[in-house]
């Protein structure tokens, strides 16, 4: 529901902050890009213990997993400037995108960003742990018979 009775007072804005912050964020991105070189398969590392080529698959997967990971969370929080800029220039910043009411000044100051006010959040994060059971299971059950 996107309601503008619920839009910020103008002078409260983060003028030029979701710009700043997109910058940031993209630089992090590409930082972490450069610094996720993940060892390349049938690199030479000097190790030849049995085990050591079992081991060395874990830690790229792990490093692989983290980097992942990593490059989620950025690209959310991109999403979620972009939706907030949106918002500003629609005049319906301040308000919740779900359920209309207003967000907290405080939240909105801590989290320029937000787009939900916390019940509604609250609600979306329940929504994704329960969504995303079945998708780690089967995960699981791939990586078991692999």
């Amino acid at each position: 529901m996107r309601g503008k009775s619920h839009a910020a007072h103008p002078s409260s804005l983060p003028a030029g902050r979701f710009d700043g912050d997109a910058r940031q964020t993209r630089e992090r991105l590409l930082a972490l890009d450069r610094r996720s070189g993940l060892r390349e398969r049938n690199q030479e590392t000097g190790d030849n213990t049995p085990w050591a080529d079992a081991l060395e698959e874990m830690q790229d997967g792990l490093a692989k997993t983290e980097v992942l990971a990593a490059r989620e969370l950025l690209l959310g929080r991109l999403k979620a400037l972009s939706r907030a800029e949106e918002k500003v220039r629609e005049g319906t910043y301040g308000g919740c995108d779900l359920c209309g009411k207003p967000i907290p000044a405080g939240r909105l100051k801590a989290l320029p960003e937000a787009i939900h006010c916390v019940p509604c959040v609250e609600r979306l994060e329940e929504q994704r742990k329960t969504e995303a059971r079945p998708i780690l299971w089967m995960a699981k059950a791939q990586l078991a018979t692999e």
